[in-house]
């Protein structure tokens, strides 16, 4: 099944600074620009949270689930941004085949680990224990999960405003482990020992 538990998630890292002419001038609406933004990000990770929850726990068959949860994520991820990220510095050496290739399962292979990651937070009421801005684009929204049994599970969601306009989750960090961070290095390493045709071949049979 894929609703399989894995517990392995991911972080990008993003810094910016505020302008401090415009803060100097016009503090107040500054200050409400912030909540503003900080409120977005809260509805933003509870109204995926409910997309996710609704997808994964419908009547329709597992497949079907699963075609309906990664549709959400991939309405609600960067996921252009969370790919580039991984396969890191690799890329730059990449051909068009492969960059083409990769390109086309990434999504699939990501939503999929996601929809196993799912499994332990999926219809259970998400409570929001903080959020601030990180930067002049991101915000993190600190979230815990209860269980019926054990401890409660934690949930941190990176929210970005892209360039676009859309506003988009590049990180879902739970019980602190990031997705990204231990992904870059394992793609890394297996590029390394069988190289990137390999890699590619692994990634589509696992999204399979």
């Amino acid at each position: 099944m894929f609703m399989s538990r894995v517990r392995i998630f991911a972080a990008l890292i993003a810094a910016a600074s505020a302008t401090p002419v415009a803060a100097a001038q016009d503090p107040e609406p500054a200050a409400e620009a912030e909540e503003s933004a900080v409120d977005g990000a809260v509805a933003f990770a509870k109204a995926l949270t409910a997309d996710a929850t609704v997808a994964l726990t419908s009547e329709k068959s597992e497949a079907e689930q699963l075609t309906d949860f990664q549709a959400v994520l991939a309405d609600g991820m960067a996921l252009d941004v969370i790919g580039k990220f991984m396969i890191g510095e690799a890329r730059k050496t990449m051909s068009d085949d492969q960059l083409a290739r990769y390109d086309a399962v990434f999504p699939d292979y990501l939503t999929k680990l996601y929809a196993e990651q799912f499994q332990d937070i999926v219809g259970r009421p998400l409570e929001v224990l903080e959020a601030k801005e990180l930067g002049a684009r991101d915000m993190i929204v600190r979230t815990k999960f209860d269980r019926e049994e054990g401890s409660p599970i934690m949930v941190d969601w990176r929210v970005r405003n892209l360039r676009s306009g859309e506003r988009k989750a590049i990180d879902i960090i739970v019980q602190g482990v990031s997705i990204m961070l231990v992904k870059r290095e394992e793609f890394s390493s297996f590029i390394a020992t069988n190289g990137v045709d390999a890699l590619l071949d692994r990634l589509e049979e696992e999204a399979a």
